[in-house]
């Protein structure tokens, strides 16, 4: 078995050095390929990230009624907080809000302007799960007797759930028009190969060679084109994940940019995976339709 796969190996070596030129172009292909299926999945795990510590840091403000009592305004604290959906409710001091609100807007002067505080009595409420947001503002829009205006910041988080769904699809577009590309130039590479080795198999084949046997140094062929593929396409990947996390902190240290090492090894494996079974179906497919034609 281990001389065999040996066997296979060494003529894999040669069928590719007969057919250099499309195995550079396959390799270039595939590699191509293989980069930007990486990048794509790079991308969409960062958006998923980003989207989520959005969906975290969402809050509901509730601007409450004037000539609300202390005892009024409880009650209704009381009332939200017993709502499943609902993490925490937080009454905020009018006073510290107005006192914050002039330190960030210096420059106004606004204690020659203002002379008493504008600001309605407020609360900031958490959602266990941002799926209930919309929901929870209008049940919260609903509480006519207390609420004056609700506002929230789902906005943002809305249209990044747009572009990332977007993108998903954009990009497994791109995946799959790839693929198929790549397929056919890995295709029609083996197809070469065993066209100029035609004579050689026909021998094979006199002399008692098994189809998979025959079959065995193409499939060969395939899988190492597609791992030496998916290697250049890891070092490139594992450098330009470096320069992105570096220059995304410089310029925007809010995102979270960083994905785990584990997550990171976790596209690797796939890109490796996914090379290796794009090459190997390829040669598969190949070397089953070109040996029907030449036997």
């Amino acid at each position: 078995m281990i001389r065999k796969i040996i066997f296979f190996i060494i003529e894999a070596f040669i069928g590719m050095k007969r057919s250099s030129l499309m195995i550079t172009v396959s390799l270039a292909t595939v590699f191509i390929s293989l980069l930007i299926f990486g990048f794509f999945l790079i991308i969409n795990l960062n958006l998923v990230q980003f989207t989520s510590y959005l969906n975290s840091k969402l809050e509901i403000r509730v601007f409450l009624k004037e000539g609300l009592t202390k005892k009024e305004i409880r009650l209704f604290k009381e009332q939200i907080s017993s709502l499943e959906s609902i993490e925490s409710v937080k009454v905020l001091d009018k006073k510290q809000e107005w006192d914050d609100f002039k330190k960030r807007y210096t420059q106004l002067q606004l204690d020659e302007l203002v002379h008493e505080n504008p600001l309605p009595v407020s609360m900031v409420v958490r959602l266990v799960d941002h799926k209930h947001l919309m929901s929870m503002v209008n049940l919260l829009s609903g509480f006519n007797h207390f609420v004056d205006d609700v506002i929230y910041g789902g906005k943002m988080a809305e249209r990044m759930q747009k572009v990332s769904s977007f993108i998903l699809y954009f990009g497994w577009g791109i995946v799959g028009v790839l693929f198929c590309a790549t397929f056919l130039i890995v295709f029609n590479t083996i197809k070469l190969t065993i066209m100029n080795r035609s004579d050689e198999i026909s021998i094979m084949k006199l002399v008692g060679a098994t189809d998979s046997f025959v079959m065995g140094p193409f499939l060969v062929e395939g899988i190492i084109l597609g791992l030496c593929s998916s290697v250049f396409a890891i070092i490139m990947i594992h450098f330009g994940l470096q320069f992105i996390s570096y220059n995304m902190l410089s310029f925007m240290p809010f995102f979270p940019s960083n994905l785990s090492e584990k997550t990171v090894f976790l596209i690797y494996f796939i890109v490796i995976v996914w090379g290796s079974i794009m090459c190997l179906m390829g040669a598969l497919l190949s070397t089953r339709s070109t040996l029907k034609k030449i036997l």
